[in-house]
């Protein structure tokens, strides 16, 4: 018999109260929903006859349908989803039955934060398929087993997902991603098309590289004529606006061999099916250039500690000349806080206790650092190309993100990211 996931919500201990229960069901591809009778109803029926089955505990079926026919349980970004969470936070909810457990997630991290929510408004889980009683110890194990095989099964699904994709890469292929500065994605998709505009800017970065071999200077002409990153439309409308230019993006920019009329896959290159940009032989001077420039930044740099170590503060002309690029601070957090993952994710450490000593800092610190990582990823892309202007003058810090990082899902993240990068209306002096 199915159980729930928290005592008298879902039992018979109150016959004579009324329990109000939604049904979740979703499918990952969206095959075979345009038929009479699908998956998604298969789920329900079977849920409303259990339902049925406890109507001397009071037991009823709401009405609003939450399916979410053609999503991945691998995160959390469903439309069904969504309006479920939203009505259990508004307490429109008692009970949430599935059919299994992956058909609410699919990942043990979600299904946690999930469970924080059930159990922050007191809704119960049932599914219906599954004996889970996790009163228990016993019942908590076979849930975190069920759970593990689920995440097992979508470990494996990607793992194949990887494979062909990098195939394709071998082959010289456009597997999909962000397109960069001077190539559009083909209509049909599936190949890079030179963007003629975008790519005059590009040859345009590489020669005033060539010409002033500097990064700032580049990063000041750039500014000047008020050129952005990529700007780029989603197939379903989504807009992704232009950023202004970082060190760390003019970078990128200028050591992508996409722009050779290759490919890249794990280190190798692969000849591509797209039109180059730029000759080899201006790449190869830039590379060149950016390679002696980043040696004379070490140089310059190893002078500096050693002043510092000496207690001298007097810097020759060539050093000061040099500056070391300044970072805000959480900046710095958040690629500490994916250096971590990167660290258990490689096995070189084994959880965050662990990893907690090797740092030398508490384990609740190591938690508040990685909560970073409940970030969207674009938060963080921004987070980490973020310049220490900006961050000064939106007060952008560990702080004023942990409203964000405490937000389930990513589109509620994005809104209150907006505000928080809106610049604050300050009253006119009299």
């Amino acid at each position: 018999m199915a159980g729930d996931l928290m005592p008298g919500r879902c039992g018979v201990e109150e016959p004579s109260s009324t329990l109000r229960c939604a049904i979740y069901t979703r499918k990952s591809t969206d095959e075979g929903l345009q038929q009479e009778f699908n998956t998604l109803d298969a789920q329900r029926e079977a849920a409303e006859a259990y339902i049925r089955s406890q109507l001397h505990a009071g037991w009823i079926a709401l009405a609003e349908r939450y399916d979410d026919g053609g999503f991945t349980g691998a995160n959390l970004e469903r439309p069904a989803l969504r309006k479920l969470l939203a009505d259990i936070e508004i307490g429109q909810i008692d009970c949430v039955l599935v059919y299994k457990v992956d058909r609410l997630s699919r990942s043990l991290l979600d299904f946690a934060r999930l469970m924080e929510v059930f159990e922050r408004r007191k809704v119960s889980l049932v599914s219906i398929t599954q004996p889970l009683n996790t009163t228990g110890s016993m019942g908590r194990l076979t849930l975190n087993i069920l759970l593990s095989f689920a995440e097992f099964e979508r470990q494996m699904i990607a793992d194949r997902t990887r494979d062909k994709m990098a195939a394709a890469r071998r082959k010289g292929k456009w597997v999909g991603g962000r397109p960069v500065l001077g190539y559009d994605v083909a209509k049909a998709g599936g190949k890079l098309v030179v963007n003629t505009e975008e790519a005059r800017q590009v040859q345009a970065i590489f020669a005033l590289y060539l010409q002033h071999r500097s990064l700032e200077v580049v990063l000041t002409e750039i500014e000047t004529r008020l050129w952005t990153t990529k700007r780029w439309r989603t197939r379903d409308g989504h807009e992704h606006l232009g950023r202004s230019f970082a060190k760390p993006t003019l970078v990128r920019l200028l050591r992508n061999v996409v722009y050779l009329g290759r490919v890249s896959h794990e280190g190798a290159v692969f000849a591509g099916e797209h039109e180059a940009i730029v000759e080899p032989a201006v790449w190869e001077r830039v590379q060149e250039e950016l390679a002696k420039e980043q040696k004379r930044r070490s140089v310059a740099a190893g002078a500096c500690a050693q002043l510092k170590k000496n207690g001298s503060h007097r810097m020759s002309r060539t050093v000061a000349s040099e500056p070391t690029e300044r970072v805000p601070r959480i900046t710095r957090l958040l690629a500490l806080a994916q250096k971590f993952e990167e660290l258990i994710g490689s096995g070189v450490v084994n959880n965050y206790a662990a990893l907690a000593q090797v740092g030398r800092v508490s384990r609740s610190r190591v938690t508040q650092m990685t909560s970073l990582l409940n970030l969207a990823p674009d938060i963080q892309e921004e987070i980490l190309f973020l310049r220490v202007d900006e961050a000064a003058q939106f007060r952008i810090s560990e702080p004023s993100l942990r409203k964000l990082t405490a937000t389930l899902l990513w589109n509620q993240q994005r809104e209150q990211w907006k505000s928080l990068r809106r610049p604050a209306i300050r009253p006119e002096k009299a």
